[in-house]
């Protein structure tokens, strides 16, 4: 379950239809997620948002070179559910940008995953909202009937800034230095809590990476 507090980075964070891809010749796949029920750490934003942000008293983006911009710090698991490490999203929008409604609007993310023991990942991605889309089709419907939403919608926020769509895997430390590649950032919402204003769901960093020679 995610919590209210949480729930503007996912309307954010949805942007289309996930398909199935496989790894090219010479590319190592590998998948690290978020659960959404148990994993966020901390949120926060300009504060004129839609939604709060947390933990109660955070700092807020309000100077104005930052406050169009989203920052979020969650915990990271592997493909067995088990807890690895860290994640960090910084992210930015366009001013005047009408985040809920417009999904024209393409946003700028930077993701930072830290897996202790095996080093770090740098992320570069570029994604549209269609959050309207998830407040009409799951949310709002929830809402009025009073009856919480069970179901499965897999979306993918990743549309560039690579030509074929696909985010770009900018560097990394450790295990993962001198590794190229590209990924995606896929959301899979599976239910809607209307009462409590919780999604469940979960994130996926499907990584599609080439080691150095």
């Amino acid at each position: 379950m995610y919590r209210k507090p949480w729930i503007w980075t996912l309307l954010v964070l949805a942007a289309g239809i996930a398909a199935q891809v496989a790894a090219s010749e010479g590319e190592v796949t590998e998948s690290f997620f978020i659960d959404l029920s148990a994993d966020p750490i901390a949120l926060t934003h300009n504060g004129d948002m839609v939604t709060g942000v947390a933990p109660p008293g955070i700092s807020l983006l309000t100077e104005p070179r930052v406050r169009n911009g989203i920052a979020l710090l969650t915990k990271l698991r592997n493909a067995d559910n088990e807890v690895i490490g860290f994640a960090s999203e910084l992210e930015t929008f366009p001013a005047g940008a009408d985040l809920l409604h417009d999904s024209e609007v393409v946003l700028d993310t930077n993701w930072t995953l830290m897996i202790p023991g095996r080093g770090s990942l740098y992320l570069h991605q570029q994604q549209t909202s269609i959050s309207g889309e998830l407040e009409s089709k799951i949310m709002r419907r929830s809402r009025e009937s009073d009856e919480p939403w069970r179901g499965e919608w897999v979306v993918t926020t990743t549309v560039g800034p690579r030509a074929d769509g696909y985010g770009v895997l900018v560097g990394g430390a450790g295990e993962f230095e001198d590794v190229t590649g590209r990924f995606q950032v896929i959301v899979t919402f599976t239910g809607f809590e209307p009462e409590e204003e919780i999604l469940v769901g979960r994130v996926e960093f499907r990584l599609f990476m080439h080691p150095p020679r």
